[in-house]
């Protein structure tokens, strides 16, 4: 896919629609996952595309999902709720950025690993300081960097996925196609 830094401003069309895709991928995999008993919170699926769409397509498209997916999920799902919804679009954002500007041009799956963890670790760094910044005004009532601990704890599942399942889809979809 193009559009991760070409030196143009504008996206283009099969960006911009892989864009989409992965935006409503973004809203779609949360209520398939919702239905496990704490899916979201364990499996975090929307975490998937926006980390696919900041490594395939670069930061500008990465901010995109990540921004709008938690924003367009709450608008036509109700979830997540405002207060988790407030940490998540932060958390997102980052990880769609994140992603899209330490992925290296490299193809190695080692490159791709690492690029992958840098942004899961920022995005997580960048929720726990919104929610302890937050959590007055959220309604959190524990004490904030304890609320942020447990929460982050609970996602290592969801972290370990998404290192499974995301380099393979990267790779076969960055994979040149017979002409």
């Amino acid at each position: 896919m193009d559009g991760r830094g070409t030196g143009t401003r504008r996206m283009s069309t099969r960006t911009l629609t892989a864009t989409a895709v992965l935006l409503a991928l973004g809203v779609m995999l949360p209520i398939a996952f919702h239905a496990i008993p704490l899916g979201g919170r364990i499996l975090l699926p929307m975490h998937i595309p926006v980390l696919i769409a900041g490594l395939l397509l670069g930061p500008a498209a990465g901010l995109v999902v990540g921004a709008g997916s938690p924003v367009l999920s709450l608008l036509l799902t109700g979830q997540p709720p405002v207060p988790y919804m407030l940490p998540m679009l932060f958390e997102l954002a980052t990880y769609g950025v994140v992603a899209g500007l330490v992925r290296p041009r490299s193809k190695s799956y080692f490159a791709l690993i690492l690029a992958l963890l840098i942004a899961m670790l920022a995005g997580r760094a960048v929720w726990a300081a919104v929610v302890m910044w937050l959590a007055p005004v959220i309604g959190i009532t524990a004490r904030p960097a304890a609320a942020a601990f447990a929460a982050l704890g609970a996602g290592w599942i969801g972290m370990a996925l998404q290192l499974a399942i995301i380099p393979p889809i990267v790779r076969a979809v960055e994979r040149p196609r017979p002409a």
